[in-house]
């Protein structure tokens, strides 16, 4: 048990905002308009979930042996569904969670191998962006997840200790990260990223009420 909150840190992609599904549903279109090929949930999950734009770019073309001509185009249909993934709705209880740690004076992070703008932008789109104190994606570090990196600059940048903070993750990169890096892991995994084998994953918590949760390890501090 963390001996003192200071921090909670979130992943963002299918932790805060359900886009891993929105992310799946589209590139199954795409996939399908461009190749004419039915997209293999499970090959997909396996390759994507967590990871980058960089790593789904490889393996969309190699799993679909595409130029670069044929992924320029069907990137410029996903860049156009850009509201899309914006839009994709919260996941349970996170403004609520939000507002739990705000009134506790708990330091909100995020900690994602996804880009600035896109984070921010969702955040905004759910007025969540003024709760957060700091953002940190993979743009910022040496080695974005499964490495550590991530999440021991959060910390650091929210001026906390490691092993004072809660990580909420949805995939098993971004556990591997927080684990490594020394987090409290509650795993929340989606939809789309309960496929995944979490088996070596030394998560403290799975599927739970996040508020509920926090709100008992905040009392019991």
């Amino acid at each position: 048990m963390i001996k003192k909150l200071e921090a909670v840190i979130f992943d963002f992609d299918g932790t805060i905002v359900d886009t891993e599904k929105t992310y799946y549903e589209v590139m199954s279109e795409l996939i399908k308009k461009h190749t004419n090929i039915e997209l293999d949930i499970i090959n997909y999950i396996k390759n994507v979930p967590g990871t980058s734009a960089e790593q789904c770019k490889k393996y969309i073309m190699s799993t679909y042996d595409m130029s670069e001509e044929k992924y320029s185009k069907l990137e410029k249909d996903l860049t156009s569904m850009y509201d899309r993934f914006i839009k994709s709705p919260l996941l349970p209880y996170i403004e609520d969670t939000f507002k739990l740690l705000i009134a506790n004076n708990i330091k909100i992070g995020v900690a994602s191998n996804g880009s600035l703008e896109h984070i921010i932008d969702g955040l905004k789109e759910h007025n969540l962006y003024n709760y957060v104190d700091d953002i940190v994606t993979k743009y910022d570090v040496e080695n974005g997840k499964p490495a550590p990196d991530i999440y021991l600059a959060a910390a650091y940048r929210l001026g906390v200790s490691i092993e004072n903070c809660i990580a909420v993750e949805d995939s098993k990169p971004g556990s591997l990260a927080a684990t490594s890096a020394g987090a409290y892991l509650i795993l929340q995994p989606n939809e789309i990223t309960k496929y995944f084998d979490f088996s070596d994953i030394k998560f403290n918590k799975i599927n739970c009420n996040l508020y509920e949760e926090i709100k008992k390890i905040i009392k019991e501090q």
